[in-house]
């Protein structure tokens, strides 16, 4: 048993990793290691051929200003870009992050509640206006029941964005519109993405009822798993062996919810204890596992909350430990784990891959799909000469 106060966080929100390790050394002595600097900025670092990058998106529960829901964006050397979950705020970060639309089209989604899957129809949205012309991909488990797997959850979205779609086709291309679900079986370990040397295998999760999952990625000898939410499990242990990266939820305290949300003590505990995983069953985890970098997310990360669950967590694990607040950025070689925090413009504009438009043919129109007014309400429209004339363009080329 470690001791059960081993180290000081730094503060959240600052320019430093929730971590007292912030570089964990993979290789023997010798190797040269790639050398960072202290943050990462958005958009200024081309990964290496041997590399990977994990970004968390969002990391808390609920969404506040200062954390969003679950999501993790994992970059690899070989161009491909992965999520795992996206909940209300991830999609604002990944605005963030220097990353073209297109690349925003692997979602693997670990289980249904709403915090994990909030901004999936956000990705939708803001995809076909910005540049991908190729499907979403959506991977996600069945449920006990057919309408609680992804096959139906992608269907459903698509009914709700009935009116957004109707409005918008023939404007945008028509391949922004196109989601692929890849539903598999949650009640055992597969393999359910293979391709570029990459490669994604779940395994079930208890978490709530049946039906949740959690994720390993492998690819060029580095290897991260987002557990995503669950109590902790053998079948973690068993999917986690000898992996780099272990993202696994660890809850604050009951005590947390009851004090600062008005939450009642029985609530706060079936929460943190019977759906979540608290800083001393994920200590067991860890030592277990033995993960190159331990990282916890899933909690309230507010000025004096992370020192309680690292000490809870340092009960029974002495491993290198992060907890991921929002923008913490790791990177993954195989001299390295190396822990920062992500600078980036607060306001900027959504990044545009020319290159790739170009390689698609560009972005096309069907003018034969498109929707517009009634005419009753068409004639209250306040009329600029110069937009009149854009109109009157528009409808002697069939476009209105």
């Amino acid at each position: 048993m470690v001791s059960a106060i081993s180290e000081q966080l730094p503060q959240p929100y600052g320019s430093r990793p929730l971590t007292a390790t912030p570089v964990v050394t993979k290789a023997a002595p010798g190797a040269t290691p790639k050398k960072y600097p202290d943050v990462y900025v958005a958009g200024a670092e081309p990964l290496g051929p041997d590399e990977m990058r994990i970004t968390a998106l969002g990391t808390g529960y609920p969404a506040r200003r200062g954390q969003g829901c679950a999501g993790f964006m994992v970059e690899l050397g070989n161009d491909e870009v992965f999520h795992f979950d996206v909940g209300a705020g991830t999609n604002s970060a990944f605005n963030h992050m220097r990353v073209p639309y297109h690349k925003a089209n692997k979602f693997f989604i670990t289980h249904y509640h709403i915090d994990h899957i909030g901004d999936l129809m956000v990705y939708y949205d803001f995809g076909q206006s910005n540049g991908r012309l190729e499907p979403m991909n959506v991977f996600g488990p069945t449920g006990q029941r057919p309408e609680l797997g992804i096959n139906a959850l992608v269907e459903n979205m698509l009914r709700m964005t009935a009116w957004h779609d109707r409005s918008k086709k023939g404007q945008l291309d028509p391949r922004g519109f196109e989601v692929v679900a890849h539903e598999f079986a949650f009640q055992r370990s597969q393999v359910v993405y293979d391709e570029q040397g990459a490669r994604v295998t779940s395994f079930p999760v208890p978490h709530g009822i049946d039906g949740a999952v959690g994720y390993r990625l492998d690819w060029n000898g580095l290897s991260m798993v987002f557990a995503g939410d669950c109590e902790p499990s053998t079948l973690t242990v068993e999917h986690s062996q000898g992996v780099d990266v272990l993202i696994h939820e660890i809850f604050n305290a009951p005590q947390t919810y009851v004090e600062e949300m008005g939450w009642t003590e029985q609530m706060a505990k079936i929460v943190a204890w019977t759906k979540h995983t608290s800083p001393q069953a994920a200590a067991r985890v860890f030592a277990s596992t033995r993960p190159r970098l331990a990282v916890g997310y899933h909690s309230i990360i507010a000025p004096g909350t992370p020192q309680p669950i690292l000490d809870g967590v340092r009960t029974g694990y002495d491993g290198p430990v992060l907890l991921a607040q929002d923008f913490t950025i790791v990177n993954v070689t195989p001299q390295q784990i190396v822990s920062r925090m992500a600078a980036f413009e607060p306001a900027p504009f959504l990044i545009s891959d020319r290159a790739y438009l170009a390689s698609k043919g560009g972005a096309n129109q069907d003018a034969s799909v498109m929707h517009g007014l009634s005419a009753w309400l068409e004639d209250t429209i306040i009329g600029i000469p110069e937009i009149e004339a854009f109109k009157k363009e528009l409808a002697e080329k069939g476009m209105r």
